[in-house]
């Protein structure tokens, strides 16, 4: 199985990208989508009135309107964290799955996010629903782990956080080389975590008992 592994170390994108709960994206236009998904089989040489077809704009509308409007649940629950020594705190094996931006063809990922905490520590579910929240919409695998390193941090207020994913493309496999059983490996740092090889290596190795796909 062949593995393609893009290192991530840069700071996110100055710009916020924007996401289903971030109020910048129109609301869908289920109508308008629905027609063009007519269109487009019509385009395409089909007869969208036949059976099988018949209801598949609507079908692909449905889906459009509840993938990219999906709600995460509150993410933002943190408790009081207080110790002496050092801490980790990794989640491992988050799967969720998204749309590749560039050819609007789903993608999935399994990640493990990893952070040491300062004097708040975040509610374990919520690294899982923070993944879904930057997953569902149209995205990029090497944003979505800036994306989801960012927003822990900003909750937390660690300057310590990595997040690891594989994920397997329909656009690698579907189109272009075809390339059936390969997976692209990702790793997004902090940018002041990345100067710090103790630290990541820390993390790593907190990562790796979380296992997934550290």
């Amino acid at each position: 199985m062949e593995d393609t592994f893009v290192d991530t170390t840069l700071p996110a994108p100055a710009e916020p990208h924007p996401g289903p709960d971030s109020g910048t994206r129109a609301p869908i236009d289920a109508t308008a989508v629905e027609t063009l998904l007519r269109d487009l089989l019509i385009a395409l040489g089909e007869d969208p009135t036949r059976p099988g077809l018949a209801d598949t704009p609507a079908r692909v509308t449905r889906f459009f309107t509840e993938f990219l409007g999906h709600e995460a649940g509150t993410t933002d629950t943190t408790f009081e964290y207080q110790a002496e020594g050092e801490g980790c705190v990794a989640v491992g094996g988050i799967r969720t799955a998204s749309l590749c931006e560039h050819h609007l063809l789903p993608f999935t990922v399994e990640a493990v996010v990893a952070y040491a905490p300062v004097d708040r520590v975040l509610g374990l579910s919520k690294l899982v629903r923070i993944a879904h929240q930057h997953a569902h919409k149209l995205q990029l695998q090497e944003r979505l782990g800036a994306e989801i390193a960012e927003d822990v941090a900003r909750l937390t207020g660690s300057k310590q956080v990595a997040v690891w994913m594989v994920g397997d493309h329909s656009c690698m496999v579907a189109r272009g080389v075809r390339a059936h059983g390969t997976r692209t490996a990702t790793e997004y740092l902090l940018k002041p975590l990345a100067a710090d090889m103790v630290a990541v290596e820390r993390l790593r190795r907190v990562a790796a008992l979380a296992g997934g796909a550290r």
